[in-house]
């Protein structure tokens, strides 16, 4: 199965068919930013992205083989029409892969599908893999 970028707008999201228990998603997406040591503790950034949800932000997950092997947040900064990415993390096993690359086009290809135009990279990765590949503006 290919990897998916999936668009949540709460922790508790189906995604994971057959979960083993309550809160498997979160839990998984935690680790997966505790393993990270280019962002926050997995507890804060989950806290930031849940009050996100409340404003209508979202959360992609990149699911690959039933589990979340990507994650990044993609906010509305309130002021222009753009949509702000950050948090980007990606699972140690699949580091320096070019996942994070094909999970931040598949991001973008979502938005842009969904009328967005403009992108605002959040931190240094997302930022190389943008302009590396052009993605912060669309091409008109």
């Amino acid at each position: 199965m290919p990897l998916e970028a999936i668009a949540i707008n709460s922790l508790d999201a189906p995604l994971i068919k057959k979960p083993a228990r309550d809160n498997e998603l979160a839990e998984r997406l935690q680790a997966l930013y505790d393993s990270d040591d280019a962002q926050p503790d997995g507890a804060e950034v989950l806290n930031i992205v849940a009050q996100g949800f409340k404003r209508g932000q979202y959360l992609y997950v990149g699911m690959f083989n039933d589990k979340p092997i990507a994650a990044v947040a993609c906010f509305d900064d309130g002021q222009t029409d753009a949509k702000r990415l950050q948090y980007l993390t990606v699972h140690p096993e699949n580091r320096k892969r070019a996942i994070d690359a094909k999970f931040i086009k598949l991001v973008y290809d979502a938005e842009v599908k969904k009328g967005v135009r403009e992108f605002i990279p959040a931190d240094a990765d997302i930022h190389r893999i943008m302009s590396e590949y052009e993605l912060l503006r669309v091409k008109d």
